[in-house]
């Protein structure tokens, strides 16, 4: 990276985590920030990139933090894309993953203690989401009425509100409001205060074997798991709109919302070859990024072409099918916020 910035930053106290290199120092006191691996960049540099260019006057930077020197780009040169390196081995030892979750999905527990120095909210997003629409300064300033974190309600029960979550009902024994991890609001003084990085290493380690047995059973949702046990009911709960969970379940049904981050979930994405069903309007927008921005050839081979109906047919007679059974259930969410800010605790 070019102008490193090489001394270590704030870090995590016991595991070594922290900040070794920045591409260019902080420039407001709040941030979007995804955490990504080598293998994830490109894509995680896709949504960085995507906010960069549809929010030019923003009051906020835009940080990716990542386990190696990518190098210099014109994407990130010159600070409009803060890329911050950081060593995450240290986490092996102490948290599980496995084929589709590695380690640094769990870096975004610890990155607000790394981060406190520089910012004082920040928004966590995924790499496999889509930046559509929507005033990330305001969301980025919303009140979350003492609440130390703010997040959109996990499918799974904003089809069944009452539903228990498979995998927390190990720990909780009441029913609770379950969150999706991959858009998080976070106050950062209180999140430090609250030690919550602490917490996370030490209830995993504390349970391991529990967590290992959920894991085998396919009910260990990793760092969200950990995350809804820690929080129970308190966060403040967002609109869906922020982290509209986008899969065969839910595709027709986002006519009906305007989204502001859709969240591609499961194994399907649309830069991952496996057919998903995701419209154009995805999947010509990563093309061009990996055709002309950024231009990767291995990226740019997992794009999928649209929905292609005519060959999958059946598929899309299923899905159909599907969402006229769930509708009843589903799109009750459309009237639950009065508007995109609205913040239920």
């Amino acid at each position: 990276m070019s102008d490193l910035i090489t001394a270590p930053r704030s870090g995590v106290a016991g595991l070594g985590l922290a900040i070794s290199a920045a591409s260019a120092p902080a420039r407001h006191r709040r941030a979007v920030f995804l955490c990504v691996d080598r293998r994830f960049f490109p894509y995680g540099l896709f949504v960085a990139d995507q906010i960069a260019r549809k929010c030019p006057g923003r009051g906020f930077d835009i940080c990716i933090l990542t386990d190696h020197d990518p190098g210099t780009h014109p994407i990130w040169d010159g600070g409009r894309i803060r890329i911050l390196t950081v060593d995450f081995a240290a986490l092996a030892q102490h948290l599980a993953t496995d084929r589709r979750i590695s380690l640094v999905a769990y870096l975004r527990i610890f990155a607000p203690a790394m981060l406190a120095d520089d910012y004082d909210r920040l928004l966590y997003l995924d790499a496999d989401v889509f930046y559509q629409r929507g005033d990330l300064d305001r969301l980025l300033g919303l009140d979350l009425g003492g609440r130390v974190l703010g997040a959109v309600r996990d499918m799974i029960q904003l089809r069944k509100p009452h539903r228990r979550p498979p995998d927390t009902a190990a720990f909780v024994d009441a029913h609770h409001r379950y969150f999706n991890s991959g858009v998080l609001l976070i106050d950062v003084a209180g999140f430090v205060a609250g030690e919550y990085a602490r917490r996370a290493m030490e209830f995993a380690t504390e349970n391991a074997d529990r967590l290992r047995d959920l894991q085998r059973a396919g009910r260990f949702f990793h760092d969200q798991t950990i995350l809804n046990i820690l929080f129970r009911d308190a966060w403040a709960e967002l609109s869906l709109v922020w982290n509209y969970e986008y899969s065969h379940q839910t595709m027709y049904f986002a006519a009906m919302f305007d989204v502001c981050i859709y969240h591609f979930i499961g194994r399907r994405k649309p830069f991952k070859g496996s057919y998903g069903g995701f419209p154009r309007r995805f999947t010509q927008e990563y093309r061009r990024f990996f055709t002309e921005d950024y231009p990767d050839p291995v990226a740019l081979g997992g794009v999928q072409d649209g929905l292609q109906v005519e060959r999958h047919k059946l598929v899309h007679v299923g899905v159909l099918l599907w969402h006229a059974l769930n509708a009843h259930r589903f799109l009750p969410n459309e009237g639950r916020f009065a508007d995109d800010f609205e913040v239920r605790g």
